[in-house]
């Protein structure tokens, strides 16, 4: 049987109202450094001192801080029709299986919903995969999107299953969507002309027009996830 991806041990932490507290101060000050640009690393490391983070901790501050860099202003959902979508296949995907698992999931400053999965290089399929598959696939219809078009990273272990999983899915709604394994997804999302789905910051920052699916589909579909809001003071 497939394990769901839920909350980590530790993530109690998490909902203590004064351990909250402490998190958006150090999410306001890791922020403040970011945008006088101060190493990151360096920042990090003494914010994370100062509050006494455990390693968790200072991920999930990483994941919610934001640097200053000048971004676009995301596209309103009712303006998704007839444009075409460029999915960071994992970063949704697996925001996605951890909020229907009842893992943590962060709203940085910048608003948008992030998970601390902290995954790479290999992915294995949870018992959430296929519903959060076809929770994407029932936002694309209601959105009137002419495509949209996931794209998984190919060294990833089990990439092509889960391109395939969501080919399958895509035919049985029908939902407007495909999806491909490849190379340097990142690099592809930023050139893709489309709107980019991701919360990845890197690529939310480099000006492509962007929409937080994951945010969107959590606020009207997982009223149960477990939320942590992390915008600072």
């Amino acid at each position: 049987m497939r394990k769901h991806r839920g909350p980590a041990p530790e993530d109690a932490r998490f909902f203590d109202a004064e351990r909250v507290a402490i998190l958006r101060t150090a999410v306001t000050d890791l922020s403040w450094l970011l945008t006088r640009r101060y190493s990151p690393k360096a920042a990090v490391e003494l914010v994370g001192n100062r509050y006494q983070l455990t390693d968790r901790e200072r991920l999930a501050v990483v994941h919610a801080a934001g640097d200053g860099t000048p971004r676009r202003a995301p596209v309103p959902f009712e303006e998704l029709k007839g444009r075409t979508l460029c999915i960071d296949g994992f970063n949704l995907l697996i925001t996605l299986e951890t909020a229907l698992g009842g893992g943590v999931i962060l709203i940085g400053t910048d608003g948008c919903y992030r998970d601390i999965a902290n995954i790479h290089g290999s992915y294995a399929l949870r018992a959430e995969t296929a519903n959060a598959i076809a929770l994407v696939g029932e936002a694309v219809r209601q959105s009137g999107v002419e495509k949209a078009r996931w794209l998984f990273d190919r060294p990833v272990s089990n990439s092509g299953r889960v391109a395939a999983l969501v080919n399958e899915t895509a035919r049985r709604l029908p939902a407007a969507m495909e999806a491909k394994t490849a190379e340097e997804v990142d690099a592809k999302i930023k050139a893709c002309g489309g709107v980019a789905v991701t919360a990845d910051s890197e690529i939310l920052s480099s000006g492509v027009a962007w929409f937080d699916l994951a945010g969107r589909i959590i606020q009207t579909r997982i009223r149960d996830a477990a939320l942590v809001d992390l915008r600072g003071e």
